[in-house]
């Protein structure tokens, strides 16, 4: 059985809205609770406080406090066992010599939302098309709330877990379900092998010459977003104003997120459907987007320019689409190639004789000084890369010889999926 995720939109009216709102406040008070305690315990006595210690006083809290009665066991003991991960991420960063970053406590305003680790206490019911109601609760107390989504996995899915969110003021419900692999299947309608080269002047360039342009979503909207951030700068800080014009930035970074998502998603769902084979190389966005300001001893050269390229590569959701095409791939039956970028090497060598040939990020055009070969830069790299993906072994120590610029065709060696009816994401 695989996992898969699917969001729903939830329309709460009045009374049900201030419900949700009081449960996710008793939320962070046990969360705060809980790590009050954990930190009071080892500086007065020395003595670590385990999950299953704050567990097992669960029954006396809802005993003392019956408004905590409603929120479910499962979904108390989750929201513990955030905490505890929370702690198990700091120990690890200490232990790895990285930045702690202790746990923190949480304001109401900043707790994100709470979870049903499995299907009891909740029930999802699709009315047809994109309809939806979610009954939370048991009994008279019970809430049903309309939803908004679908999913492509049929009635056969079973959910797994709940994780109901507020954002920005509208709450989502979050349903992670278990699925049969036939049911993931996704349909493939080509054949094609192909390269890809991802970027920023294009989005992707493949190894034909065809090229996807960049949408730049964040581009687009920053005189929007800038002009926001400086109408809030003249507000006093926490007044009306200033919280609306807030409000007004984050409903605007979360458009351009869905604006970038559902662009990932229709690509990626187009290229698995139309190849048998993808080669890319790796990326490693994390380093690539990193600052440049340099220590105050060592101070860094061209920050700004480091910045705007950093949110360009940021903007353009690379490591995203690299998931996508991954968990894609193997739902329609196509092979994905993923190319060892420092030992490859593609956007230096040559795709017809092999060579290295240097190149700085401002040469757009690849000319290979050994062999004469001519092509456009993210052109030739994308044909590395699918030769690489047609050759046993990944860098230059399994190819000691140029290879040919004819490509054999690919045996995928993973299962086909049959016929069925393709979906965008």
């Amino acid at each position: 059985m695989e996992r898969r995720k699917v969001t729903f939109k939830l329309y709460p009216n009045a009374t049900e809205a201030e419900r949700l709102t009081g449960w996710i406040r008793l939320h962070c008070e046990l969360y705060n609770a809980a790590l009050e305690e954990r930190i009071d315990a080892y500086r007065k006595h020395g003595k670590s406080i385990s999950y299953y210690d704050q567990q097992n006083v669960l029954p006396e809290i809802k005993a003392d406090r019956p408004e905590f009665v409603e929120l479910g066991s499962h979904a108390l003991q989750q929201t513990l066992r955030k905490l505890d991960l929370a702690f198990q991420a700091f120990f690890r960063r200490v232990k790895s010599v990285q930045t702690p970053g202790f746990p923190r406590f949480k304001a109401n305003k900043r707790f994100a939302g709470f979870c049903y680790p499995d299907p009891a206490g909740w029930k999802l019911l699709q009315n047809g098309g994109r309809g939806a109601t979610l009954r939370i609760g048991s009994g008279k107390s019970a809430m049903s709330i309309r939803a908004r989504g679908q999913h492509r996995f049929g009635d056969g899915a079973k959910p797994n877990d709940l994780t109901i969110t507020r954002k920005n003021g509208e709450w989502y419900a979050s349903v992670t379900l278990r699925v049969s692999e036939d049911a993931c299947a996704r349909a493939r309608s080509g054949d094609a092998t192909r390269g890809i080269d991802f970027g920023l002047n294009d989005w992707a360039t493949f190894d034909n010459g065809e090229t996807i342009a960049n949408p730049r979503f964040v581009c687009r909207e920053m005189p929007r977003m800038a002009d926001l951030q400086r109408q809030q700068a003249r507000k006093q800080r926490g007044s009306i104003r200033s919280r609306r014009l807030g409000s007004q930035a984050a409903k605007l970074h979360e458009r351009i997120g869905n604006l970038r998502r559902d662009f990932l998603h229709k690509q990626t769902s187009r290229m698995v459907r139309e190849c048998a084979v993808l080669a890319t190389e790796e990326l490693r966005t994390r380093h690539m987007s990193r600052s440049a300001s340099g220590t105050k001893e060592k101070p860094g050269r061209m920050v700004k320019q480091k910045a705007g390229l950093n949110r360009e590569i940021l903007s353009a959701g690379l490591s995203m689409a690299h998931q996508m095409l991954a968990y894609k791939a193997a739902e329609a039956g196509t092979r994905l190639h993923v190319a060892n970028t420092r030992q490859l090497k593609p956007s230096q060598r040559c795709a017809a004789c092999w060579a290295i040939v240097a190149k700085t990020l401002a040469q757009r055009t690849h000319v290979c000084s050994h062999c004469g070969h001519t092509a456009q830069r993210d052109q030739n790299a994308a044909s590395v890369v699918l030769i690489d993906a047609h050759t046993p072994g990944t860098g230059v120590a399994a190819r000691p010889k140029p290879l040919s610029r004819q490509r054999a065709k690919s045996k995928s060696v993973t299962r086909e999926t049959p016929a069925t009816e393709s979906q965008d994401s």
